[in-house]
């Protein structure tokens, strides 16, 4: 596996690490809601979210589970016996 492409992966989970907590803070320190449509608002971003986080994370594992098998792959390939 090229150094280059593990890199690339690690900054894009902690990307995506980063981008998580932001939502998460940003829900927390949200102001209460004013009306039955903001109160919609907020449940439908919620459902959103509820939804897209768990899958994106679940795209990234299956990379790193990817990565790592072919890692290993690689290495037993290469030595000699």
């Amino acid at each position: 596996m090229d150094l280059g492409k593990t890199r690339s992966r690690g900054a894009d989970t902690l990307i995506w690490i980063a981008v998580v907590i932001w939502l998460a803070w940003g829900y927390l320190g949200q102001t209460p809601p004013g009306g039955p449509y903001t109160e919609g608002l907020r449940g439908a971003f919620v459902a959103i979210l509820a939804v897209i986080i768990p899958l994106v994370s679940l795209l990234i594992v299956a990379a790193w589970v990817v990565a790592i098998r072919d890692r290993r792959q690689r290495s037993a390939s290469e030595r000699p016996d």
